[in-house]
């Protein structure tokens, strides 16, 4: 009898689940139809405000010179230089120079104590006079037969001796001297009074920087391009900011066999060069002919990818777009971009020469924004110079 009460329950609780159930569907029903209205809505209202044009800065190409260089490395050194050394040992007696003093050629820096050398050479010259009086006197004897030939042979080759032995003293004391061999300006004295020093110890160095030079190696390819009075300009991280102007003064007429490079020497022009130091390291850029008439764009206008290189053309609005964007105040900056592929021919600094092409003289490019862009995209020019269109002012000593 109470089984059929104890069912009803049961089919309560199922009904209110199968309603809940129901209700949540009919929520997420809801909110996917609101959703598509909504974006349908926002579609629509894109839709009405017309095209957005991307902000871009461009630049009209212009036909300019191009002067295409060979980029190595070099090593500055003086005029003439030299790291002076003693011939002989001996004890430095007198230092007649101060660091980096001005010298002249044959003027004494360094003496070597040369007492014992100087006796014994005023003992040689003593005895010079009585045997050239005793070697003429048997010239004049010779003649009566008063003494033999003999004699007369023995004495001059007394005499002989004599005056090569102090010609030898002589010049073992000069060589105790350190004599500056060219006008220039002395280093760091290595030495000093009152020490013993053997041979070969490096004493100072003497430099004439009255003409500074650099030597920089070739590839032998580029031989053709190579002439004496060639420019040159050099660059170097120790004078940052500074560029340096010479001419090539000497080719080796050989290519060098341990590298298969030309040897090329340049020399700096005039007193520009003062600020650079021998042993410097620099980065040269050898001048070939220049060209006219080349189209030559900043770098940052340029596009790399992996299918090559594009730059962004712009193109005046057609009729139907200035229908369109009547009513524009910026109508005049707005125009049409298009991809189209360049070729690299040469790159310098923020320069890039572009290969005759597609691209002439007189056409506007995007040289910014051009990461929003694609083919047919609507731009505006602002009137603003991109980073990387000008080069940076250097002070320049050319």
């Amino acid at each position: 009898m109470n089984q059929p009460q104890a069912a009803k329950p049961k089919k309560s609780r199922t009904f209110l689940l199968r309603l809940a159930l129901l209700l949540i569907l009919a929520v997420f029903v809801a909110m996917i139809v609101m959703n598509m209205i909504k974006s349908k809505a926002i579609a629509n209202h894109i839709a009405n405000m017309g095209e957005t044009p991307a902000v871009v800065t461009a630049m009209t190409v212009k036909a300019a010179e191009w002067t295409p260089v060979i980029e190595t490395t070099g090593i500055v050194r003086p005029n003439q230089g030299a790291m002076l050394s003693s011939q002989m040992g001996g004890v430095v007696k007198n230092i007649l120079i101060k660091d980096g003093q001005s010298v002249k050629k044959g003027d004494i820096l360094v003496e070597l104590d040369s007492a014992v050398e100087q006796a014994t050479l005023k003992a040689a010259e003593a005895q010079l006079p009585a045997l050239r009086a005793t070697y003429q006197r048997y010239s004049n004897l010779i003649k009566s037969n008063s003494v033999s030939r003999a004699e007369l042979d023995s004495a001059k080759a007394a005499y002989d001796q004599a005056v090569a032995q102090i010609a030898s003293l002589k010049a073992t004391i000069e060589r105790m001297q350190i004599i500056a061999p060219f006008d220039g300006i002395t280093g760091i004295i290595q030495v000093n009074t009152g020490q013993f020093i053997s041979a070969g110890t490096q004493i100072v160095r003497v430099e004439d920087r009255s003409q500074m030079k650099i030597d920089f190696a070739i590839s032998q390819n580029e031989l053709e391009n190579l002439h004496i009075g060639q420019k040159v300009t050099a660059t170097a991280d120790a004078r940052l900011g500074e560029t340096f102007s010479a001419k090539i003064t000497a080719i080796e007429p050989a290519i060098n066999a341990s590298s298969g490079l030309i040897d090329v020497q340049a020399t700096f022009d005039g007193s520009n060069a003062q600020n650079l130091m021998s042993g410097m390291f620099t980065r040269l850029r050898v001048a070939l002919t220049t060209k006219q008439n080349q189209i030559v764009v900043p770098q940052v206008a340029v596009s790399y990818n992996m299918y090559g290189e594009s730059v962004y053309l712009l193109s005046p609005l057609s009729d139907e777009d200035r229908e369109t964007f009547k009513d524009n105040e910026d109508i005049d900056n707005l125009y049409r971009a298009n991809q189209i592929t360049v070729f690299t021919e040469d790159r310098q600094g923020i320069y890039a020469q572009l290969k005759a092409g597609d691209i002439k003289v007189g056409d506007k490019i995007v040289t910014s924004g051009q990461q929003s862009l694609n083919n047919g995209r609507l731009v505006k020019i602002v009137d603003k110079q991109a980073v990387g269109t000008v080069a940076p002012a250097v002070e320049n000593n050319m």
